[in-house]
């Protein structure tokens, strides 16, 4: 499946891997779509047959991959998000403008379990590498990994 947003607000869809030709209007390419509560800039981040949208505004859409079928709308911080969520160690990693990182627990349930604070503005997306989480600031290159015990 390919989950495709098409920003400023408009519709996201989920479309068949094997379609080929010009699939702009071709029903029978798409699986589902979504036409409300979709993502401005951050792309949608697909993992364990869930799709998560964020919002620019903060809020976190899970719905069910299959159908598409909303299964929870949360809030995670109110503050402009641009940045794509990431996932690791069964964590999504949200990053607001404002320099706090909200970590939610993967799943059908929303959790959020940690909201860090770098006090510095972001907009990139987190890059993960080798157990190394790197977030880049307007002046700062964050480099997090747990360390050795």
């Amino acid at each position: 499946m390919i989950v495709v947003p098409t920003a400023k607000r408009r519709e996201v869809i989920a479309l068949r891997p094997d379609s080929t030709g010009d699939i702009t209007n071709n029903k029978s390419a798409q699986i589902w779509t979504r036409l409300k509560d979709t993502p401005d800039v951050p792309s949608p981040l697909i993992q364990g047959g869930l799709v998560y949208l964020c919002r620019e505004n903060g809020d976190l859409i899970c719905l069910d991959q299959k159908t598409g079928k909303e299964i929870y709308k949360k809030l995670t911080h109110r503050q402009r998000h641009r940045a794509s969520p990431v996932f690791a160690g069964g964590h999504l990693y949200l990053t607001a403008r404002d320099g706090r990182i909200s970590v939610v627990r993967a799943g059908r349930k929303f959790k959020r379990v940690a909201q860090n604070n770098l006090r510095e503005p972001i907009t990139a997306s987190p890059a993960l590498s080798n157990g190394t989480m790197y977030l880049r600031s307007f002046k700062t290159l964050w480099a997090i990994r747990k360390t050795a015990k």
